[in-house]
């Protein structure tokens, strides 16, 4: 029962870590003030994207415009883009005129190619 009670433990913080890893590689990609002038790292293409993306996990709002703080949300969100499942979402902008249909796979290929730029 020992062993198991650890193994359970352990991959509670194996979940964490790649949570925190993701979250970390979203924070350096999401609107980076040094690049506001640089048509190469606008809001455009991937980058757009995954501004999208942060909106839709974090940035909901119920039907009255009030905040919803849904955990569970966003943990199935971000699993769900760590793992690169080819389920699909739609990111809507934020002035409500687009409309973009995307794979949480797609998604994670913006992460890695915008990670790669950065680099």
């Amino acid at each position: 029962m020992e062993n198991d009670s650890l193994l359970n433990e352990l991959s509670r913080e194996l979940e964490n870590s790649r949570i925190v890893r993701l979250l970390c590689k979203l924070g350096f990609i999401n609107e980076r003030p040094e690049f506001n002038m640089d048509s190469r790292w606008s809001e455009t293409g991937d980058r757009y994207l995954l501004k999208l993306f942060r909106d839709y996990v974090f940035h909901q709002v119920d039907e009255r415009g009030r905040p919803v703080l849904d955990l569970a949300h966003v943990l199935s969100c971000l699993n769900k883009l760590d793992a690169g499942t080819s389920e699909r979402i739609v990111l809507t902008s934020r002035d409500e005129q687009s409309c973009l249909i995307v794979s949480y796979r797609d998604l994670k290929e913006c992460i890695e190619s915008s990670l790669r730029e950065l680099r």
